[in-house]
């Protein structure tokens, strides 16, 4: 059985030189490139990718992983404000069969969950879901971010180094997060912790070098 861990014990000795603090390794700090649930899962994909694809570029995973995710469309490079705005503020297009699906998913937790004063008919849920449509594109900017952050940070532990691609698109990931219309939407007492980890982030992929 693999028991592999991100872990500064089992980086690549150039990478712990440049990771010391404990976030970088955190499974659960969600700025920490291993820390969220896309972060944890594109550095962990990519191991196993990488097995059989030695010599490919990074940034061909990155590209089959959001994918299979079916985030909508955005561009790795975009940093401009408008744009992210409006990607972050469009309505999710649901069909019936994914509302449906969504309204079980709902009722499914509901079921497991040991608070059961909060009962919702049907038609309460689909307003749920139909509401919470309204948000999801900065749910899938963020989650786009931390896969090229965690892809990034991956190649470097793992290897010392980052291809020069997916090291600009760590870069720009990073940058675009540190964005006011970004970094505002996170509550006071955590957005400095936030802005000091992506910043120290920032430093060590501008350090790395071939």
């Amino acid at each position: 059985m693999d028991n592999f861990e991100y872990s500064l014990k089992s980086a690549h000795p150039q990478a712990q030189v440049l990771m010391k603090d404990e976030f970088y390794w955190s499974p659960i700090e969600e700025t920490g490139p291993f820390g969220s649930d896309d972060g944890w899962d594109a550095a962990y994909g990519f191991r196993q990718w990488r097995l059989t694809n030695k010599t490919a570029s990074p940034v061909s995973y990155l590209n089959e992983l959001i994918a299979r995710w079916q985030y909508p469309y955005f561009d790795y490079n975009e940093m401009d404000t408008t744009k992210i705005k409006e990607y972050i503020n469009k309505k999710e297009d649901l069909d019936e069969e994914t509302i449906k699906q969504r309204i079980q998913t709902l009722k499914d937790i509901s079921k497991n969950s040991p608070d059961t004063s909060i009962k919702l008919d049907d038609n309460q849920l689909r307003e749920v879901v139909i509401s919470s449509s309204n948000s999801m594109g900065s749910v899938y900017l963020l989650g786009q971010d931390n896969a090229i952050i965690g892809t990034g940070f991956a190649q470097f532990v793992l290897e010392g180094r980052i291809d020069n691609d997916i090291k600009g698109l760590t870069i720009t990931a990073i940058k675009r997060q540190l964005l006011p219309l970004l970094i505002n939407r996170y509550d006071n007492n955590y957005r400095d912790k936030r802005k000091d980890q992506l910043t120290k982030m920032l430093e060590v992929v501008n350090n790395v070098t071939l």
